[in-house]
């Protein structure tokens, strides 16, 4: 079989105006973004100046432990953490946002089982740790999501509803569609005695500002990949008085986490956390209004071409990057394949679900037409997205419209 004989008939017919000299317009920062070049600098030092095992007790050994532990600081600060007296929160380094929900859902509850509530905005990892639970005997409840894209509401019904304990997840920014939860509307006082909260920063880390103090939950996970940072390390801040039971045993991380810890990680995850808090501010209106205008120009050249395409949770509280569009008769997976033919990086859903083929749980929840699951893409800017970025990718995107319609590889109506 050629490649074109592999190719479905969308991407075979979009892939003949492609420049192939074209530079890629990556709109994709929701999966990862560009490591920020002073924060590749810091790492340079720690790696050269803190090379050691910070566990060693010579000299070299100490200078990596307090590396470690200034990083450690400094990300506890950021993030509203308690970092002195009896009830100090912790913050336990991990290889990234995956290992922290696990040790969040499944380190924080205890031996004893009840009731843990989890929603489609979730990541897949939050998913499998609820149902590890299951496993364990915990009753597994899928709460479903409101008309705002929200979960908060039928966690606080949860928790209401259940007199033993409780354990919920929170996603303060949903990875596929943006939309914004908040856990205020659970019990504070019930916090860390028979109900557990934890909440996934890892989208909302470098838009929002978190008050771990405030907060009503017991842990929360994040990852610097997403602000700028390295890959390879997150973590999860869990609060004092909190016990922890660690997945993998170990000396390293008050006890909490086996092996030796990547000190010059941790350096990259604390430099990259400040950059993107000093900048928050100006990225958010910056990006808000970068998405505003690639939402536009979207729509507006979809139907220049007789395609609908509608925005998921436009009128929503979304976090400034993120933005999901469906366009009715165009497979996910081919729209985006054509896009990126044409140079420009897009989405079909959270790059941990890339590979398969089922709509994004998130939107299938939604009360939407049959078709909006099907077809909707994400796209995701970032600081360093420019308004030329947004306008180029819309005329490549312009371009791979007008290969569909002439082509007529789009219905005129869908079902649904």
């Amino acid at each position: 079989m050629t490649k074109a004989q592999g190719q479905t008939p969308m991407a075979a017919a979009v892939s003949l105006p492609v420049s192939k000299s074209a530079e890629s317009i990556y709109l994709d920062h929701a999966a990862a973004t560009p490591l920020d070049p002073r924060v590749d600098e810091a790492m340079r030092r720690a790696a050269a100046e803190a090379f050691a095992n910070p566990s060693s007790p010579h000299a070299a050994g100490r200078r990596a432990r307090a590396a470690l532990e200034d990083a450690r600081d400094r990300i506890l600060a950021l993030l509203g953490g308690r970092s002195a007296g009896s009830s100090r929160d912790r913050l336990i380094f991990t290889s990234g946002a995956t290992e922290a929900n696990r040790l969040g859902m499944l380190g924080t509850v205890g031996p004893c089982p009840g009731t843990v509530g989890v929603s489609p905005r979730d990541h897949g990892s939050v998913i499998a740790a609820a149902e590890d639970l299951a496993g364990q005997g915990w009753r597994l409840h899928r709460l479903p999501l409101a008309a705002d894209g929200s979960a908060i509401a039928a966690a606080a019904g949860l928790a209401a509803a259940e007199p033993g304990r409780v354990l919920v997840s929170t996603t303060l920014v949903c990875g596929q569609t943006g939309i914004r939860e908040s856990p205020a509307a659970l019990s504070a006082a019930d916090i860390g005695g028979r109900l557990f909260v934890h909440a996934d920063a890892t989208q909302a880390a470098a838009w929002d500002s978190l008050s771990f103090d405030s907060l009503p939950v017991t842990s929360l996970a994040l990852a610097p990949h997403k602000f700028g940072g390295p890959r390879g390390i997150g973590g999860l801040l869990v609060r004092g008085g909190v016990g922890v039971a660690p997945l993998t045993p170990g000396p390293q991380e008050l006890g909490l986490r086996g092996g030796t810890e990547a000190v010059a990680l941790a350096v990259g995850f604390a430099a990259s956390l400040e950059l993107a808090t000093a900048a928050r501010e100006a990225a958010r209106r910056q990006v808000t209004e970068l998405r505003d205008r690639f939402e536009t120009l979207f729509v507006t050249a979809a139907r220049r071409h007789g395609l609908e395409a509608v925005v998921v949770g436009g009128d929503a509280d979304r976090a400034p990057p993120i933005t999901t569009i469906a366009v009715r008769g165009c497979e996910r997976q081919t729209l985006v394949m054509a896009c990126d033919l044409a140079g420009v990086g897009l989405a079909t859903g959270t790059a941990c679900a890339s590979g398969s083929s089922d709509p994004a749980p998130a939107i299938v929840a939604l009360d939407l037409p049959d078709w909006v699951p099907r077809s909707a893409i994400r796209a995701s800017l970032g600081p360093s997205t420019t308004p030329a970025d947004v306008a180029e990718a819309v005329r490549r995107i312009d371009a791979v419209f007008r290969g569909i319609a002439a082509a007529g590889l789009h219905p005129p109506s869908d079902a649904g």
